[in-house]
């Protein structure tokens, strides 16, 4: 039974489901989808805002390339989301036969007993869980043999006497940084979005008596931001957010009431006080949303609870099931109604933002599950971490894949009969079996390399019609004058890109120099475990060139290095006067820009007066910190020689994401579609079934998925084909529209030494693109 149909609560039951497991969804609301449907509309994040090429993929990804389809709407921020998304989700639970959904049901009871009669005090076990349902006057009682609470609010675990913890540890208890010197109830806070359009006409609009006086431009501080205005529609805003002293349960009614009078307060400024009012004259506001969208509330307690120290360094669990990377992501207290603080501190001090922006990092299966109730599971923000462990786990796209993994874990669990601290035992027999099957339902698990004895593609050598070499692209340069395309070196600047050569003999950069003087530009390579990792480096060679004064173009640096092949690499340029280096529209797959921020330790001096930022909120130490720019952009650079890091080797080395290597076979865009990839085995096979990872833009957010769109990286046409005895090739399988990720071809058996892959079409790349090629017997 999983309680909540949030995002990680639907993927939960739908794993769960599918694994064959006879499963109900219970949800307190007529739609799912939690904070991300129509009746709160918070677009789901997750990390790929903050680390390139991280995009979580399994069920969720597949619902959002599915909505993406045929939803008109553009969820470029809160306040979008339609009915079209919540019909979507519905339709996804409708099409799992072993799912049970009860929607406008809240859990009112919980039955729980102790294992132990003797020690009532000790750990329970629930034994049914009950419900009313809205509208039907019905009363539900629902046994299982295993729970997933995955309510929000941890209601089902806080019924059953689960552990759990509420507001901000002290720094003390687990020795974070962030975490204050004396521990509090606060939480983040909850917010309301709205929706407003353009209607052609105008549309005044007279604030009741009530609403938050928002008057000037000096109201709105500290980064507290009116954007959009001027689209056609728009939504927001994140900062209409309210916490302490509000209790995120307990005065949910009270939080909504006062989020109303904010947001209809800054309405009625955008209407009326705006110094450019004239220009929104047309605008109406069409939807305001009616139920918080919380952030936090209780955490239940399983045993291992994350900290910040998890989130900084990835522990690479030997349970870990699960990821994330968003970024410690706090908040401020009190919300909106803290006038002497900003909404996130991360807005006014450089050193506070560069410590709290993190590389993915691994989350255990142990944080999943109740350490005092012997067969609750939990989900979604309810993860067993601490207050600010929270921060980065808790966006809905993590939370997906997270519940995905939580629910297939469950299901295995009932048919094991083992509960789940029992199944989860890093030492124990099922853990490795889990982490591989998640792996093959192409859930990213970070570090795991696929090692399936059953995955016939493993023990193939594959070859390719073409192969894209890593060309970073020309300079985007507009003029001469500084623009978007040039950045000052000022900092030290890095261009991740994965070698395939023993040597590295030189690399050339586009750079000028403003200065009135040469300029010597010193040259690092560093050797880096993942594109994403964010701390120096070891250093395996260096050099230097020359730029003359004025000078502006190409320059060759030597560096006549050895190279272990097979490894990211960050081409730095250290900070040197008056030069600027160029950069390109590119953004290769599986590459990344880098700057390095250095702290000396603690806040910026102009922050020193603001309350949030003190020592005895967060203490910041010495740092220096690679840091990602998200921009779709490239550094101006060539190396030699020339890197071939998308060779169809990538489609079986076992791996299907980018992290140490794109691991992606990109075909030559100056060959013409079709362009093939094969496996070829030393005997011949049987197969039946083949599973495709295609590419899907890993490194777009659901934001900037446009609508009634498909992905232009994505195989549109494609076939398999068996290598015959005499040298003929016969299809297997094909598809015509294919707009997914992941495709599943199944086919009666044929014995072959031989199976090729055909890329007739794409939604628009000139490139074939395949992450990953399994081949089954059965």
């Amino acid at each position: 039974m999983v309680v909540g149909g949030g995002l990680a609560g639907l993927c939960a039951a739908i794993a769960a489901a599918r694994q064959g497991a006879r499963t109900a969804i219970v949800q307190d609301r007529p739609v799912f989808g939690g904070t991300s449907s129509s009746e709160i509309r918070v677009v789901p994040y997750g990390c790929s805002h903050s680390n390139a090429w991280s995009n979580e993929t399994g069920i969720m990804h597949d619902l959002v390339l599915e909505d993406r389809l045929e939803n008109h709407e553009h969820f470029f921020d809160h306040g979008m989301t339609n009915s079209r998304y919540d019909l979507l989700l519905r339709e996804a639970v409708r099409r799992e036969s072993n799912l049970t959904p009860f929607l406008n049901t809240s859990i009112r009871a919980v039955d729980a007993e102790p294992l132990d009669p003797a020690a009532p005090g000790g750990p329970r076990r629930i034994t049914a869980v009950h419900g009313s349902q809205l509208g039907s006057e019905c009363e539900f009682t629902f046994i299982a043999p295993q729970f997933l609470d995955a309510s929000g609010d941890g209601t089902v675990g806080f019924l059953a006497g689960a552990d759990y913890r509420i507001g901000r540890e002290s720094r003390a208890e687990f020795g974070e940084n962030l975490a204050p010197l004396v521990g509090d109830d606060t939480t983040m806070g909850s917010t309301i979005t709205m929706r407003a359009r353009d209607i052609g006409r105008p549309a005044p609009f007279t604030a009741p008596p009530w609403v938050a006086a928002y008057t000037s431009p000096d109201d709105f501080r500290h980064d507290r931001k009116l954007y959009h205005l001027g689209r056609p529609i728009f939504g927001g805003y994140w900062w209409l957010e309210v916490c302490n002293p509000f209790h995120q349960i307990t005065d949910n009614d009270a939080i909504r009431e006062e989020l109303h009078r904010h947001v209809l307060g800054v309405w009625n400024y955008i209407k009326n006080h705006h110094p450019r009012r004239a220009e929104w004259a047309n605008y109406a506001l069409e939807w305001v949303g009616q139920i918080p969208g919380k952030r936090e509330s209780r955490r239940l307690m399983g045993d291992v609870i994350l900290t910040e120290h998890d989130c900084h360094t990835d522990r690479q669990w030997p349970d870990g099931v699960a990821y994330a990377g968003w970024w410690i992501d706090l908040h401020m207290r009190g919300g909106i109604n803290n006038t002497t603080d900003p909404g996130e501190r991360e807005n006014i001090d450089d050193n506070y933002k560069h410590w709290i922006r993190i590389a993915p990092f691994s989350i255990p299966l142990r944080c999943f599950y109740s350490r005092n109730v012997e067969n609750l599971w939990f989900g979604g923000r309810l993860i067993s971490a601490t207050h600010v462990a929270l921060g980065p786990a808790r966006v809905q796209l993590s939370l997906a894949a997270a519940g995905q993994a939580i629910g297939t874990a469950a299901a295995r669990a009932v048919q094991t009969n083992l509960t789940p601290r029992a199944f989860a035992d890093p030492g124990g027999p099922h853990i490795g079996a889990l982490r591989q099957h998640l792996l093959r339902e192409d859930l990213h698990v970070l570090g795991l390399r696929n090692i399936d004895p059953a995955d016939l593609a493993l023990t193939a050598t594959a070859r390719a019609s073409s192969t894209m070499p890593l060309d970073f692209g020309q300079p985007a340069i507009t003029g001469e004058e500084p623009d978007h395309a040039w950045l000052p070196l000022t900092k030290a600047w890095g261009q991740v890109a994965p070698l395939t050569h023993d040597r590295l003999e030189s690399a050339v950069f586009h750079v000028r120099n403003r200065g009135s003087t040469s300029a010597r530009i010193c040259v690092e390579v560093q050797r880096l475990r993942t594109i994403w990792d964010r701390l120096p480096a070891p250093v395996v060679a260096t050099g230097s060139f020359e730029v003359p004064a004025g000078a502006s173009g190409w320059h060759e640096c030597t560096l006549a290095a050895t190279i272990e092949p097979g490894h990211p690499y960050r081409i730095v340029m250290l900070p040197t006067a008056g030069v600027e280096c160029a950069t390109t529209d590119t953004f290769p797959t599986g590459t990344v820009m880098h700057y390095l921020h250095v702290c000396p330790g603690g806040i910026e001096a102009k922050n020193r007066d603001v309350p949030s930022l003190g020592e005895h909120e967060c203490l910041i130490p010495p740092y220096q910190h690679w840091r990602q720019l998200m921009h779709p952009r490239s550094l101006a650079l060539s190396l030699t020689p020339t890197p071939t890091p998308y060779g169809a080797a990538m489609v079986n080395n076992g791996h299907a994401w980018p992290e140490a290597l794109p691991n992606l076979w990109i075909s030559d865009p100056n060959e013409s579609l079709p362009q093939h990839i094969e496996l070829a085995w030393d005997t011949r096979v049987m197969l039946s079934r083949v599973l495709v990872s295609f590419d899907t833009s890993l490194e777009l957010n659901l934001n900037h998925r446009l609508p009634i769109s498909r992905c232009p990286t994505v195989a549109r046409h494609w076939r398999l084909l068996a290598a015959e005895p005499e040298g003929a090739w016969r299809t297997l399988y094909e598809e015509t529209d294919n707009y997914r990720r992941r495709s599943e071809a199944t086919f009666s058996p044929v014995t072959t030494q031989a199976l090729r892959l055909e890329v007739m079409s794409t939604h628009g790349d000139a490139s074939a693109r395949v992450y990953e090629i399994r081949a089954y017997a059965s």
